[in-house]
């Protein structure tokens, strides 16, 4: 394809004067990715990144939110940061759309090197094999769950490491991986990744639900804890202060509904706890 002779395939210097590949693209390297670059890297070949504008844009704002509102403490969510996928058959940096790590103790101004726990990509304006492309590189390097989230056909493709990917449609509800559990949600409707309406839901709007439903649930075992105290006083059964500090500090629903039987039956108080 490039009358190169004998010297060395030319990946540097000016972009149009460089030899292609073998897919007919360019070549690169790493130096050439960089913040703001309009390049990714595959297998040493330059591949133009797809600009983040309008519902491309606000599906990765609003993935981005609902991820970092219910994962894991010890958990980071990145948008569009470069992800180095090198091997044996050349250099690569691409740059999924979201991802959430594990193993990032701290920000750094540099490439990401390891596997997400979760990436997505967002089709947008970008051609089927732009995405498939990166998708297929993710996978062989074992990233565990991938996700290409539609836009337009309002639906979330999900790759992992079982096999085969799962369609998601509106309608349907999208499992969550255990590493957003923060909050408790295990699984989100798909219009929620669209729509700014739906999203909010499962962003501030669940987690002040989940706030004021374990508010209530507090309050309903201090009431119950301090009824079975009442309880054993009524009857006149004598409340050690070590019997009182244990009653008053079981948070478990179940145990202080089983004392609270014990307080009004039992003969001693040694029968609670």
């Amino acid at each position: 394809m490039n009358p190169v002779g004998n010297r060395p395939p030319r990946d540097t210097g000016p972009i149009e004067l460089r030899d292609f590949g073998p897919n007919g693209r360019r070549l690169g390297t790493p130096a050439d990715c960089y913040d703001g670059s309009p390049w990714e890297l595959h297998r040493g070949e330059l591949v133009e990144q797809m600009g983040s504008k309008d519902i491309h844009a606000i599906t990765m704002a609003l993935l981005a939110a609902l991820f970092r509102t219910h994962a894991r403490e010890g958990m980071t969510v990145m948008t569009d940061v470069y992800c180095d996928l090198t091997d044996e058959q050349g250099s690569s940096l691409r740059a999924p759309d979201v991802v959430v790590v594990s193993d990032l103790e701290e920000p750094k101004d540099d490439v990401y090197r390891g596997k997400p726990v979760l990436a997505v990509e967002v089709r947008g304006t970008q051609s089927k094999r732009y995405v498939e492309e990166k998708v297929r590189l993710y996978v062989e390097h074992d990233w565990p769950l991938v996700w290409i989230a539609h836009p337009v056909r309002q639906e979330v493709e999900v790759f992992s490491q079982a096999g085969s990917s799962v369609v998601y449609r509106l309608g349907a509800s999208l499992p969550l991986p255990a590493i957003l559990d923060k909050h408790g949600l295990e699984a989100i409707p798909v219009a929620a990744i669209f729509s700014e309406t739906e999203a909010s839901r499962y962003t501030d709007g669940w987690v002040a639900t989940r706030a004021e439903a374990r508010g209530e649930a507090r309050a309903e075992i201090r009431t119950c804890a301090r009824s079975i105290l009442q309880v054993l006083a009524a009857r006149g059964l004598p409340i050690s202060d070590a019997l009182r500090a244990r009653i008053l500090a079981c948070t478990d629903a179940a145990t202080l509904d089983r004392w609270l039987i014990l307080a009004a039956t039992a003969n001693t108080p040694d029968a609670i706890g």
